[in-house]
């Protein structure tokens, strides 16, 4: 999708090269970007060459792309060594990604899929050179997935090891900030101890564990993360990068490499740590009840899976919102407070995982307004809850984060572009959109809310240094041109989420994991005062203010969140938990000299080699060649299997095979070749 979205446009590339590192970027609108990229690449690479004994099979190549609204990147080695790094701002959901700068984070994480993924040894070396590089599986020839093997072993594995690994070692890389020390991570599984939820085992989680949980595919993550991190601080850090690394001792297969450096089976040692896991949660738990639970009352029997921010109808007495679980698709629904049934609206095109839409609600006209295409460019949707019928209002507007100002019908928004995040405004008929304000790179803006009167904007701001503010901005300056928030909070490394105002606007109310547990606060907005209102066992997430002064708020079980009321009450003492990260660090303080600090310290100007046009026809070069088996009718043949790629895999010449065989019907020796030329991502 990257590559031939790329082509179809018609956009020349433009390039930077190092000796390690090829950039592949989209001059102008990229361009001031890529040497923060180009910094936190090599920052990486370092780290991942110096603790793996890694030396590159070849250069890497990296393309910055802005075809998503949210940031994502993904990794390869077959048949090159290559990453695809889309700049949009990731989502800060529920804190399931740490506060760290993008960029730098990323580069920490991907080149851990590449340096496990490409790295060899003599053996590996010897198959390289007699398959002409590193060939990649083809569905046509079976036979090519033993040469994948063949030469590159460490990427025919799971995706919990890949993902796991380089999770793990990304926490480290920045000091301890990531998901692997993450207070998402511990919720999951102290609700699911708690909960007596069902633990996959290593198999059964590739199997359907990243399929039929609310999760997905985010549980290879978790999944991964947890078991790594158990062996590192059951065994060593080092016998870790001992288990990923390729040197000449180690074995070819991953689970028996495992063995080979734990003593044990893979599976053993899984299940090792699935009763570790309930010992060390169980600790957790009793921990949290040293001090008085907040008090609830479920609206729900289960978890709803995932689900969106939530608007109350008083006079209907419902809750819409959003809902996305297994085995049902994703919809816009309306939960009915006196039968507790959910009448579905319409289907959401595209969900988000956690979040599945941007959602906002206007009280007199019950009209909702929402997202479609969450994980692409964001269509702007309506549909009214009395006759159910969407209509398109923006096609591709980029906008979400959506709110609606009651006082004066006018929508508001966060628009992602080119890496940047701007606050927009939509005036009715809201077909179009006007730019308040955009924060250069480093400033985003998510979660914003606009008080009852209409005259003040509160959004959730992460800085490039990774600090994470609750601010409030006057909307008068804002439309002024000055951006100077009138009041924040600073929540440190921890995510301020969903804070909104409060029905006679003086306080915010949202969640945060500020002292380890999800919960949530108040912060007062004439006096700058927060204070926790509510502990809770797992984690309370999305308040909504009620009349009566209570809070609905969304309690995190292993079925999803599940909606319930509770009475918020400031609290003087919270329960504390431990972090397994921590408790690695602890034992093991080698982890701690892991962090590969600022990427502002790399010379990048001085190590370019190259700048200009990136061709991928002048670019192409052999990417592997091999045997094959061929037919034609009942006559089998030998052949051979080459491929001419550019390093992006944008264009390429592949020569299907070279066979002699002797025609059935003429006995004649005929020989012939078939080439196909690919261009943008097509065939």
């Amino acid at each position: 999708a990257y590559t031939s979205a790329a082509a179809v446009a018609g956009v020349q590339l433009d390039v930077v090269e190092t000796e390690d590192l090829r950039l592949l970027y989209f001059d102008p609108v990229q361009t001031y970007i890529t040497p923060h990229v180009g910094r936190s690449f090599h920052n990486s690479l370092e780290f991942q060459k110096y603790i793996f004994g890694w030396q590159p099979w070849e250069k890497t190549s990296l393309m910055l792309t802005d075809f998503y609204d949210q940031g994502n990147a993904s990794a390869g080695v077959v048949p090159f060594n290559s990453v695809r790094l889309d700049i949009a701002p990731l989502s800060r959901v529920f804190e399931t990604m740490p506060a760290s700068d993008r960029v730098y984070l990323t580069m920490n994480h991907e080149l851990v899929h590449v340096a496990t993924g490409d790295a060899w040894n003599e053996q590996d070396r010897f198959w390289r050179r007699a398959f002409l590089g590193k060939p990649a599986p083809r569905q046509e020839h079976p036979e090519s997935i033993l040469y994948f093997y063949l030469a590159t072993p460490r990427s025919v594995v799971p995706r919990w090891y890949s993902e796991g690994s380089a999770v793990f070692l990304e926490t480290w890389m920045a000091g301890g900030v990531g998901r692997a020390q993450g207070a998402y991570d511990e919720m999951v599984f102290r609700s699911m101890v708690r909960d007596d939820a069902h633990f996959y085992s290593n198999l059964g989680l590739v199997a359907e564990g990243t399929r039929v949980d609310f999760q997905v595919g985010v549980n290879a993550y978790l999944y991964g993360t947890r078991f790594i991190s158990y062996l590192a601080y059951t065994y060593s850090p080092q016998m870790v990068i001992d288990w990923l690394s390729r040197d000449e001792d180690s074995k070819r297969y991953y689970a028996a490499q495992f063995h080979h450096v734990f003593g044990k089976s893979l599976e053993a040692a899984w299940d090792d740590w699935i009763a570790f896991e309930h010992e060390y949660q169980q600790k957790n738990l009793e921990a949290v009840r040293q001090h008085p639970l907040t008090p609830t009352e479920p609206l729900t029997e289960q978890g709803l899976g995932s689900i969106s921010r939530t608007f109350i109808d008083a006079d209907r007495n419902s809750l819409i919102a959003a809902f996305r679980y297994p085995g049902v698709v994703a919809h816009l629904g309306e939960y009915s407070l006196d039968n507790r049934a959910t009448r579905r609206i319409t289907d959401i095109k595209g969900p988000m995982l956690y979040r599945v839409t941007s959602l906002a609600y206007d009280r007199d006209t019950r009209d909702v307004y929402y997202t479609n295409d969450n994980n692409d460019f964001r269509d702007l949707m309506v549909v009214n809850l009395e006759d159910d019928k969407p209509r398109i209002l923006m096609k591709d507007a980029r906008i979400g984060d959506l709110v609606f100002d009651q006082e004066n019908k006018v929508i508001w928004g966060i628009r992602h572009q080119n890496g940047l995040v701007t606050l927009v405004k939509i005036p009715p008929p809201y077909d179009d959109w006007d730019q308040v304000h955009t924060w250069p790179y480093g400033q985003e803006l998510y979660d914003i809310d606009i008080s009852p009167d209409g005259t003040l904007l509160s959004a959730s701001v992460a800085e490039v240094d990774g600090s994470q503010y609750l601010r409030i901005f006057r909307l008068e300056s804002l439309l002024g041109g000055n951006s100077e928030p009138l009041h924040e909070f600073n929540f440190g490394s921890s995510v301020p989420e969903g804070f909104v105002f409060s029905p006679d606007g003086r306080f915010l109310y949202g969640s945060s994991y500020y002292t380890g547990i999800s919960n949530i606060f108040r912060y007062e907005i004439e006096n700058g005062a927060i204070e926790a209102v509510s502990n809770a066992e797992t984690g309370f997430f999305r308040p909504v203010p009620l009349q009566d002064g209570r809070l609905l708020v969304f309690e995190y079980t292993g079925e999803g969140f599940k909606p319930t009321v509770i009475e918020p009450k400031p609290l003087e003492d919270l329960s504390a938990i431990r972090f397994l990260g921590n408790e690695i660090a602890r034992k093991h303080p080698v982890v701690t000299e892991w962090a590969v600090g600022s990427p502002a310290d790399i010379p990048f100007e001085e190590l370019i080699i190259r700048r200009g046009k990136y061709s991928p026809l002048r670019e192409l070069g052999l990417a592997g060649g091999y045997p094959v088996i061929e037919g034609y009718r009942d006559t089998v043949a030998l052949g051979y299997h080459m491929d001419w790629l550019d390093p992006m895999s944008l264009n390429g010449l592949m020569a299907v095979s070279y066979t002699h065989l002797r025609a059935h019907e003429t006995e004649r020796l005929i020989s012939y070749a078939v080439f196909c030329l690919k261009t943008g991502g097509g065939g």
